[in-house]
């Protein structure tokens, strides 16, 4: 009988390991994290909706506008949208935020007029060798300080704004009395590329400056590299357009602010364009410079408002012309290899200008590398486009001759005679001699 009881407690032994290795067991445990997972995120909305409850929903808010897509001009679609379920004066929370970024940027401000401006303008005082020209620190940092001026006051009436706020309180007039001020960042756009023209040369000439901004980025408190700190007031003028477009979205038509708020945009929207355009001339200059290197005996083709508006690979084909109708003949012996030469065309805001694609093959390369050679340029005023029946060739006629070429594509064409032909009509009228009229047939050959 103590056998029977010896047994029956072994296996009731065996069947409760095999409950625990059941309960132990990777699904059984997987089920408990998930159950886990769940009460915390079951807490977690719990004590969302506690704070919302406890009026904190101010604090959600400012989170979110962080993290929130900036404004646009050009597309009034981005802004900041409130999340659903907070109930907070939106108007207010806006200019709160407006107050906190304002004051962050007048940190940085403040940081390039002490730790910048302040060192170098008194080496320049006191040294005969100055770590930076007292003519390139009036060029480099007269506008930026001038930005920090203007801001300052515009905190202040941010912040008395702020603490007098009612649900009538207008916020447009500080808007408007700021862009009353743009002169002083128009200045800073216009002197913005000699600023850096300036840096780049002392940063590669002089030693001195070099370890001047070696030293400074590495103890500035805010992390913020030398020419990162250079481009705030662009990137706070984006902020603003953020903010204020916010404010229009959540001022009803009827708010004494509305009008004053829209006026304000109207100003904003044209320093925006100023800062567009500076943007596009000054990546249009380095993109001349680019070309001025790649292509060879390329001219100097950098000149203020000049940019490359469009670029076309092409094949010049061998042919002659009509001298009473112009039109173009493909010489009978090059029918079964019409192609005589590659060519790239490019176009600019005033002229055109034609190169040579040239091989080169060094020994022990697998493949010919491609270099575009100067070959010539002409103004628009002086040139005529003039498509011929067949669909991808288009006759150039400019003062260093006529040429017949060949498009890879019809697309290519057509886009390319598009572009040319409304840049011919953008293009100045300038008295030009009639060269296209011959009195007899011309062998078009390549001018390069």
């Amino acid at each position: 009988m103590v056998t029977d009881i010896y047994h029956a407690k072994v296996k009731r032994g065996v069947m409760c390991m095999k409950i625990v290795d059941t309960l132990l067991s990777a699904p059984f445990v997987k089920d408990l994290e998930e159950l886990k997972e769940s009460e915390e995120e079951e807490k977690e909305e719990k004590e969302d909706q506690d704070l919302a409850e406890q009026g904190k929903d101010i604090l959600l808010l400012l989170e979110f506008m962080k993290k929130s897509v900036p404004y646009s001009l050009q597309n009034d679609t981005h802004r900041f949208i409130f999340p659903k379920g907070i109930a907070v004066d939106q108007r207010m929370a806006i200019v709160k935020e407006l107050v906190r970024r304002e004051s962050t940027f007048l940190q940085s401000m403040f940081l390039i007029e002490s730790k910048l401006y302040t060192p170098l303008h008194e080496a320049a005082l006191k040294n005969e060798k100055p770590i930076l020209a007292s003519a390139h620190l009036k060029t480099c940092f007269s506008d930026l300080v001038q930005v920090n001026q203007v801001h300052q006051v515009f905190l202040a009436r941010l912040h008395q704004k702020e603490t007098t706020w009612t649900g009538d309180t207008t916020i447009g007039d500080v808007f408007l009395q700021l862009s009353q001020r743009f002169d002083v960042y128009s200045n800073y756009l216009d002197n913005y590329p000699s600023s850096i023209a300036i840096y780049r040369k002392n940063i590669n000439q002089n030693p001195a400056f070099w370890a001047f901004i070696q030293r400074f980025d590495s103890q500035n408190p805010t992390r913020r590299k030398f020419f990162s700190l250079l481009t705030q007031p662009m990137n706070h003028m984006e902020d603003l357009h953020t903010l204020l477009g916010s404010l229009i979205f959540y001022t009803p038509t009827q708010h004494p602010d509305r009008r004053l708020l829209d006026q304000a945009l109207s100003e904003f929207k044209q320093l925006w364009e100023v800062i567009e355009r500076a943007r596009t001339q000054y990546a249009s200059i380095g993109a001349l410079k680019t070309l001025e290197q790649e292509i060879i005996d390329c001219p100097m083709l950098t000149d203020t408002g000049r940019g490359v508006l469009s670029h076309l690979t092409v094949y010049r084909v061998k042919c002659t012309i009509d001298p009473s109708t112009g039109t173009p003949q493909t010489l009978s012996a090059d029918r079964e290899f019409p192609y005589l030469q590659k060519y790239r065309i490019y176009l600019l805001q005033d002229c055109i200008m034609i190169t040579r694609i040239v091989f080169q093959v060094e020994p022990f390369c697998g493949e010919a590398q491609e270099r575009a050679r100067f070959v010539s340029t002409a103004a628009l005023s002086a040139v005529k486009l003039r498509n011929t029946n067949h669909e991808l060739r288009f006759v150039l006629y400019t003062p260093q001759g006529i040429h017949l070429f060949e498009c890879e594509t019809a697309d290519a064409m057509k886009n390319w005679t598009d572009v040319v032909n409304r840049a011919l009509v953008d293009a100045p009228k300038l008295p030009i001699p009639n060269i296209y009229v011959k009195q007899s047939p011309i062998n078009v050959k390549s001018v390069g």
